[in-house]
């Protein structure tokens, strides 16, 4: 089943997302019933019910939870299929809650994401480098109900769910320079501007990145659940 699924993961992520429209409740409905019968077979074994929900989340998945964590896309793709591989071994654990096999399978990526940076290394580079853009980083509350390692996970997903609200230039220079510490030279030839204009690209993008997180989150908010709209 890996095989079949790293095969077929690249079609997948490449399919374009349905345009957006106007759906009522009744659609949304018969929505969910036939994902809930899709996830019944599946449990079951029944292939073409497995292949049918990759079809159906493996593009969301990718972008939602995988791409804002990992920048190699080539890895990014393997632990696409690493997460439905996971999810289908466990699918007999899942129960049908009406939300959808999505959020379950986001937590899935997402946490698998996370497992590589930690063995790579990377798991404190991104809330260090934001400490002071994000509002509720110093409140001792966070600190007394989860431990360091966590806070650095918790600061991690919603780092990297405002990253992707970003503009494409904003969301470069905060990468150029609070991610990879590239120096300001090195940040402004990659970008080709002035030293001068990248401080204030930077300090607009700083700006930016706190009105975005004070959005999704404000204080002590909890953020957006993803969805499969």
């Amino acid at each position: 089943m890996a095989n079949e699924t790293s095969a077929s993961h690249a079609t997948a992520v490449s399919a374009a997302s349905p345009a957006p429209g106007r759906t009522d409740g009744a659609t949304r409905d018969t929505e969910r019933e036939r994902e809930r019968e899709l996830v019944v077979r599946a449990q079951a074994g029944d292939q073409r019910a497995i292949r049918a929900l990759y079809l159906l989340h493996a593009n969301t998945v990718f972008r939602c939870a995988i791409m804002p964590l990992i920048r190699d896309r080539n890895l990014a793709e393997d632990l696409l299929a690493d997460t439905f591989v996971r999810a289908i071994e466990n699918l007999h654990r899942f129960t049908w809650q009406g939300k959808g096999l999505l959020p379950w399978l986001i937590r899935i990526g997402k946490n698998l994401c996370l497992d590589h940076l930690r063995k790579a290394g990377r798991t404190t580079a991104w809330p260090e480098g934001f400490e002071q853009q994000i509002p509720d980083l110093s409140d001792s509350n966070a600190e007394s109900l989860l431990g360091r390692a966590e806070l650095s996970d918790l600061l991690r997903e919603r780092i990297s769910t405002c990253m992707t609200d970003l503009n494409p230039r904003y969301r470069r220079v905060l990468e150029l320079r609070m991610i990879e510490k590239r120096s300001r030279q090195d940040a402004a030839s990659e970008l080709d501007v002035t030293i001068g204009t990248l401080d204030v690209l930077l300090f607009r993008a700083c700006k930016s990145f706190r009105k975005v997180y004070a959005r999704h989150y404000g204080e002590g908010g909890e953020g957006p659940e993803f969805t499969s709209a």
